[in-house]
């Protein structure tokens, strides 16, 4: 395994089980989270640059109903689907493991675009996020190109796709870190700024090796009841 491949697996370790069997797979090289955390973190982060990071920063209120409604309806098919499956109610497969995540990502996305813009850019309360057709448009477009790549699995885009999904779950950490950053310190409508951007930074580095290490110790503590874990050759 080269550099590159080692530091994502490592990476995926402190947030995901990864079992071998809900691996998204192009060709034989499997991702480095399973199907699920994939949709959940590149839906999320996908929509949220499309409707705050990059666009749509001066929209900070409620997303309309319909929006919550959709939202609320990705949650619980994720919901559904784990707890069902957990429970061996039923089999479930990779794709609704991915489907069902990405739509509570990109849903939640929506909520959370609100609160970014409100806090962090200062937006206005009285523009709702995702309303018209424009900026719903633009954030189902971009969801669409991201989930492509995830649901194809051409071998060719092997490494973006990891890229993307690395770069998902770090952005992901780093804007939920750089709000509570920001509402700690009481600089709502500042933009960002560059100390709490590194600070919010630093939080998701140290969350994610807290995160890395108890997997390992609980990992330790478990050896002799759960299989070895698993890397790919």
């Amino acid at each position: 395994m080269n550099w590159w491949d080692r530091s994502l697996w490592e990476l995926g370790f402190a947030i995901c089980h990864q079992n071998p069997h809900t691996l998204l797979r192009f060709g034989e090289r499997p991702l480095f989270v399973c199907s699920r955390d994939t949709g959940i973190f590149v839906s999320f982060f996908t929509v949220l640059l499309a409707l705050s990071l990059l666009r749509g920063r001066e929209r900070a209120g409620t997303p309309p109903p319909y929006i919550l409604g959709a939202a609320a309806a990705g949650v619980l098919f994720l919901a559904w689907d784990g707890l069902t499956s957990y429970l061996g109610l039923r089999e479930t497969t990779n794709l609704i493991r991915f489907l069902s995540g990405f739509a509570a990502g990109g849903g939640t996305a929506f909520p959370a675009a609100a609160l970014v813009n409100r806090v962090v850019f200062g937006g206005d309360r009285a523009l709702r996020t995702g309303a018209g057709s424009g900026e719903l448009a633009r954030a189902a477009l971009a969801a669409a190109l991201a989930a492509a790549p995830y649901l194809w699995r051409p071998g060719a885009l092997y490494v973006p796709a990891q890229a993307w999904l690395a770069a998902s779950i770090l952005g992901t950490l780093w804007v939920l870190n750089l709000l509570l950053v920001y509402l700690l310190r009481g600089k709502e409508g500042a933009g960002v700024m560059l100390p709490y951007a590194v600070a919010a930074a630093a939080m998701a580095a140290l969350e994610l090796t807290g995160s890395y290490y108890l997997h390992h110790l609980m990992e330790a503590r478990s050896s002799a009841l759960l299989p070895k874990r698993f890397i790919p050759g």
